[in-house]
């Protein structure tokens, strides 16, 4: 499971979120969007991360250029060093706001966002952005996770507790923790056009994934943030997140031991007349 932050975490969940964003690739992450993408295209990479996706696009439309941009200025510096090591050399990185972006209008040919929209307390002024800044006809390609459906074996009460509270943390960060099912919606009435959507599941089905999938619910178990706004908020109080770290400890170590959970993804393409 990696569908990305709830909140800007700091310290060792900084450092958690960074390593699980750099193992996305663009075979996986980007796969229902490379179709739609050929050599010479300019692309933004909106909420680029460390760039491991961005640099993987770059290679699909060089020698067209790509640009990767992410609000948080730690990101942005992992991105460019590793495009300096990867001696790409149509690709650049800089921080900038999804919903206040600093290019003109219709100035790519493609935009791609990877576990952002979930995160826009306004999601259709978000893609308003987005669609603004590509040209007439040209593609965007949306992902987002769905943390509404979550298969478990074996199954726990105390499990899903987590995932709830993950959830309610979110919303009252302003995301959206059930968008992936909405994308396609979301496209069509931000004014895209040729609209499709899809998912795929993203499962822990070996002993390393069960480890994988339990490191990441604790990564925001042990937010200090969630802990304080729990307690605030008679979610949940500290013996009883305690004990839904645990139950996911106990749940790696199960010999079948298996979770999936959604990502979905829509693609469109800005009309004729934007």
């Amino acid at each position: 499971m990696n569908p990305g932050p709830v909140s800007d975490h700091r310290g060792h969940g900084q450092a958690e979120e960074t390593r699980r964003f750099r193992q996305r690739n663009v075979e996986v992450e980007a796969a229902f969007f490379l179709p739609l993408l050929s050599r010479g295209m300019t692309l933004l990479d909106i909420g680029c991360g460390p760039g491991s996706i961005t640099l993987g696009l770059a290679g699909r439309v060089s020698p067209g250029r790509v640009i990767g941009v992410d609000i948080d200025p730690v990101r942005i510096e992992s991105a460019s060093i590793a495009a300096d090591d990867s001696g790409a050399g149509n690709v650049s990185f800089q921080i900038a706001d999804a919903v206040n972006l600093p290019f003109d209008d219709a100035h790519f040919d493609a935009v791609f966002a990877n576990g952002l929209v979930e995160h826009l307390p306004d999601q259709r002024a978000g893609l308003a952005e987005l669609k603004r800044v590509l040209k007439p006809c040209g593609v965007i390609g949306v992902r987002s996770p769905d943390w509404g459906v979550a298969l478990l074996e074996p199954d726990s009460e105390t499990m899903r507790a987590s995932i709830n509270l993950r959830n309610r943390w979110q919303h009252h960060s302003g995301g959206h923790p059930e968008t992936g099912r909405r994308l396609r919606r979301l496209l069509i009435e931000t004014g895209f056009a040729d609209v499709s959507a899809g998912a795929s599941a993203e499962s822990h089905g070996t002993d390393s994934g069960a480890a994988e999938g339990a490191r990441y619910m604790h990564s925001i178990l042990e937010d200090p943030a969630l802990a304080l706004l729990a307690a605030e908020r008679n979610w949940a109080n500290a013996d009883e997140i305690q004990e839904m770290r645990q139950a996911w400890t106990d749940w790696s170590k199960q010999p079948g031991a298996f979770a999936s959970f959604l990502w979905c993804h829509a693609t469109g393409r800005a009309p004729s007349d934007s």
